[in-house]
C-alpha cells in the first residue's frame, strides 16, 4: 500500500523560490559575471564598450547592456555605412548594410560575445552563480 503526503508550505512558491535562489541579488551577481566574462570578446575601441556597460535586473533576469551607440552594430558583425558618404564614421545618419563582416583587432573579439562566452566559459559562471548562491562570494 503506498502512502500518502501531503505538503502545506506557508509562503508563496514563488517567494520560497526567490529566496532559495537569491532572486534579484542573484540575477544581477550572475549579469555582473557574465560581463567580466564576456571582456575578452567584446570588440573595443579605446576600451569605450567596455567601460560604458550597465548591469541590472528586469523582468527576473540579469541584463548585460552595452550603452555605446555603436554596439548593436558591432554585436551583429556587418559593417554598416552611410547612406550618402560611404563611410562607417558617420554619425547621426542613417545607414546601410554593406554586407561585409567585420574584423575585429583584439584577438578574441567577436560578434555575439555573449555566444562566444556561453560557448568558452559557461561552466565558470555556473560555478561562480552556484558559489554565490551557497554564500561563497558576497
Amino acid at each position: 500500500m503506498g502512502n500518502k503526503i501531503s505538503f502545506e508550505f506557508n509562503k508563496p512558491e514563488k517567494t520560497i523560490i526567490e529566496e532559495t535562489t537569491g532572486g534579484d541579488k542573484t540575477q544581477l551577481f550572475m549579469a555582473n559575471e557574465a560581463r567580466k566574462l564576456m571582456q575578452p570578446y567584446v570588440p573595443e575601441l579605446n576600451h569605450v564598450m567596455i567601460k560604458d556597460v550597465r548591469t541590472y535586473v528586469e523582468n527576473g533576469g540579469g541584463v548585460v547592456h552595452y550603452l555605446a551607440p555603436y554596439s548593436r552594430y558591432q554585436y551583429g558583425g556587418i559593417l554598416f555605412v552611410s547612406s550618402t558618404t560611404g563611410s562607417s564614421y558617420s554619425h547621426g545618419e542613417y545607414k546601410v548594410s554593406t554586407g561585409k563582416r567585420l574584423r575585429y583587432s583584439k584577438p578574441l573579439a567577436t560578434s555575439h560575445w555573449d555566444q562566444a562566452m556561453k560557448a568558452a566559459r559557461m561552466s565558470d559562471l555556473q560555478r561562480a552563480v552556484q558559489n554565490y548562491i551557497k554564500g561563497g562570494t558576497k
